[in-house]
């Protein structure tokens, strides 16, 4: 079972836990799209659906991640955005 936290002086219920994305990158620099290697994306999808499955719903990211944001931005219109804090 999830714990969740209030997020700050928000209303906003949070997991104790999130899914950083540091690690999910394909590299530090930036890269074209095409660039990023299928298995590296499906990878990054399967740690998100995994993530959900086991309730942890937020989401972080950076710009100093590399290629993590525009990796995530590429996968997440698949999945039910009501249920995520990114």
């Amino acid at each position: 079972m999830m714990l969740y936290r209030r997020f700050g002086r928000t209303e906003l219920q949070i997991p104790v836990f999130c899914c950083g994305g540091m690690r999910c990158q394909f590299k530090w620099q930036d890269v074209t799209p095409e660039k990023i290697p299928q298995d590296n994306q499906e990878n990054l999808e399967a740690v998100i659906s995994r993530a959900l499955e086991i309730g942890i719903t937020h989401i972080e990211t950076a710009r100093g991640y590399g290629t993590s944001e525009m990796q995530l931005g590429k996968i997440m219109p698949q999945f039910p955005r009501e249920k995520l804090i990114v």
